[in-house]
């Protein structure tokens, strides 16, 4: 495992690397940070079959600054610098939360990956990006805790169907907004599914 940093349009972007293979890219929840990823053991599990790229974006607690403040769609276009600089090409990406309405506006730009995992995604109420999503044809797999208060799968679940018919939604029972760190285990088992599903 080792840390690293990257400097994009005068910011400091921290990310963790670890393991080998294809690259996997994990994102994190707003003030979050890619260490929830490894106190959680995903990363490490991840790395055993994939090189794992955890990135704190611009809105994280290790890379928050005020120097850049973007929508989602801004932070969009600066995570393709982030992948452009770690030349990571098209890889999975994982976005819990906000990172995960970051990742649909990802792929409404046009912006290619291998697969993206939302997790309790924020953002499908705008209508905007729900129109963009649904012609992107996008490969998207999506996890919600069971019991997302935030991001009810009851309501959201079936509305990124309507969008996106080929999108695969499984709901985590008793996991929390971040299912990821709610439920590590099954959430893994989940992810490793939908990676293998996706020819990756």
């Amino acid at each position: 495992m080792e840390e690293g940093t990257l400097s994009l349009e005068g910011l400091r972007i921290r990310y963790i690397r670890d393991g080998g293979g294809k690259p996997v890219v994990l994102l994190h929840g707003y003030s979050f940070n890619a260490d929830n990823w490894f106190s959680s053991g995903v990363a490490q599990s991840l790395a055993e079959s994939y090189a794992v790229y955890a990135v704190d974006m611009p809105y994280g607690a290790k890379s928050k600054s005020s120097k850049f403040r973007s929508d989602a769609r801004g932070y969009a276009k600066f995570l393709r610098k982030v992948l452009d600089a770690l030349s990571l090409g098209e890889p999975p990406i994982v976005g819990p939360s906000m990172s995960g309405e970051v990742l649909m506006w990802y792929v409404a730009l046009g912006y290619r990956t291998a697969l993206a995992v939302l997790v309790g995604p924020v953002g499908l109420d705008d209508r905007e990006l729900q129109a963009e999503l649904a012609r992107s044809g996008a490969r998207i797999a999506a996890i919600w805790g069971e019991k997302d208060e935030i991001s009810p799968p009851s309501v959201y679940a079936p509305l990124l169907k309507k969008m996106l018919p080929s999108a695969q939604v499984a709901v985590l029972p008793g996991a929390g907004h971040p299912a990821y760190l709610d439920k590590p285990g099954e959430f893994l088992e989940l992810l490793r599914s939908f990676l293998a599903e996706a020819g990756y």
